[in-house]
């Protein structure tokens, strides 16, 4: 299933995350154990931002190939 990094706002596959978090009943993926890092520091911040923008935001300046 398509998801978007809540972190960074990278859309990748759920069943090829990196990494995840559950936060307030709901999962979210990441594509790097270094998003979710992020994501923890202020979940609250990120749960918004991805309930709201989906795949607006920007990708933190790392890349993926794949």
């Amino acid at each position: 299933m398509k998801v978007t990094d809540p972190a960074c706002g990278m859309s990748i596959e759920s069943e090829k995350a990196a990494a995840t978090e559950t936060y307030q009943g709901q999962n979210y993926y990441f594509c790097s154990p270094g998003c979710r890092d992020t994501f923890k520091k202020d979940p609250a911040k990120f749960a918004a931002k991805a309930a709201k923008s989906g795949t607006e935001a920007g990708h933190g300046g790392h890349q993926h190939h794949g």
